[in-house]
């Protein structure tokens, strides 16, 4: 480390002061310095210019100059003969070069300091910002180590809510996505929709939840952005501040190349809203949706042979298998159903021709089935109340009659 000094003021006081204090001396003991051999001035010299460089060689210099000057004006020389003195000009020049050659000296060594000065406060800025690069590393790891020790969805959390989806029956699936849902997200109002063809109507699969909050059926409106932009875009969407009169969250599930059901959500804890529950919630529906086209896939399959041939339509006993699942679920969920019967006996179509005929005026997620020693066509319509079933056969004898159906 070298003396800086940075107020000029103290430069140009320690110089003068010192010069006078050399000359008070001088002139109290009568030291005439000047004649002496070793000239105690080069020191003076030497000091300012090696501490201040070559401005403290220059100054130092000229007030060396005039006190010599004063020194020889005070012992009568004329100063007109000192231009010619070889030995006073051999003074000047002597005093002159030592304070250019240590002020120049002073000046690179300064210069090579504020350099290696310099860098070194580069390094040691460099380095507390690694320090603090590092400690933010092992804080961050800390927090990881302990978000992972302490997250609902370790790897064997997953596994487990994989395999809770993995189920034969897509209605099952469904079942088990709500139970996943209020039990990982702590979500409430919970419900199922399936998606129309048209994207504008959601018929109820599975409810938990209050009817009043989670209607049967909901009509998708142009103005309602939340199902718009969740439609648009296939992810999960959470309701704006300035969206009103829709759910809180709403998320599709996939299957068959197209977004075929969505779930509502009206209620979730607050601390799941974050990007990284939502990544998670996103992960388990999609892998939801897989478990549904394969259960469906699995379902027609067994089914083969309990369906008539050439139809979607159900043998009575395979049928009547079906409303007792969905009396499981009305009273799990307390979601409706309905049954009906329809005497086809007199219709002189075949199954195939009616099948045609009734899927036209049904959703996709009702059910038929034929009780052949009856004639009878049997209906199960999921998610729809009994008051409504006769208004349903009303319209299927309706449909027979506008669309061909003739008696026998």
């Amino acid at each position: 480390m070298i003396y800086t000094q940075n107020r000029n003021a103290i430069k140009w006081t320690e110089m003068l002061v010192s010069i006078l204090i050399i000359g008070i001396f001088d002139y109290i003991f009568n030291l005439s310095i000047s004649d002496w051999a070793i000239d105690p001035l080069i020191f003076y010299i030497l000091l300012f210019s090696l501490r201040y460089g070559l401005l403290g060689a220059f100054v130092s210099f000229t007030l060396t100059s005039i006190y010599h000057f004063m020194f020889l004006l005070s012992q009568g020389t004329d100063l007109l003969l000192f231009l010619y003195d070889a030995n006073e000009l051999a003074w000047i020049l002597l005093h002159f070069f030592i304070a250019i050659f240590a002020g120049i000296f002073s000046t690179s060594f300064q210069e090579r300091y504020q350099s290696l000065r310099i860098r070194q406060e580069e390094v040691a800025d460099e380095n507390r910002q690694l320090k603090e690069t590092v400690r933010h590393l092992e804080l961050s790891q800390v927090e990881m180590r302990k978000k992972v020790l302490d997250s609902d969805y370790t790897l064997s959390k997953i596994y487990e809510i994989g395999l809770g989806l993995d189920q034969d029956l897509p209605d099952i699936v469904r079942d088990q996505l709500v139970r996943t849902l209020e039990q990982s997200f702590y979500a409430k109002q919970i419900a199922i929709y399936h998606v129309d063809t048209s994207q504008r109507t959601l018929r109820l699969h599975v409810r938990s939840g209050e009817a009043s909050r989670l209607p049967q059926t909901l009509f998708i409106e142009a103005g309602q952005g939340l199902y718009e932009r969740m439609l648009r875009t296939g992810k999960l969407s959470i309701r704006t501040a300035d969206e009103t009169d829709v759910p809180l969250l709403i998320a599709p599930i996939r299957y068959d190349g197209a977004i075929q059901e969505v779930v509502v959500i009206q209620e979730v804890d607050f601390n799941k809203l974050r990007s990284y529950e939502m990544n998670m919630m996103q992960l388990i529906l999609d892998w939801a949706g897989t478990r549904i086209e394969k259960a469906r896939a699995m379902e027609w399959m067994l089914a083969r042979n309990e369906l008539v041939d050439g139809t979607h339509i159900y043998h009575v006993a395979a049928f009547e298998e079906k409303v007792k699942l969905q009396a499981v679920r009305h009273e799990q969920y307390d979601q409706p159903y309905s049954t009906l019967a329809l005497a086809v006996d007199h219709i002189n179509l075949s199954l195939i021709e009616m099948e045609l005929i009734l899927r036209q005026a049904m959703r996709e997620i009702d059910i038929i089935g034929y009780d052949a020693e009856t004639e009878t066509l049997h209906f199960l319509l999921p998610g729809t109340p009994k008051e409504f079933a006769e208004r349903f056969k009303e319209r299927m004898e309706q449909t027979f009659l506008v669309k061909g159906g003739q008696k026998r």
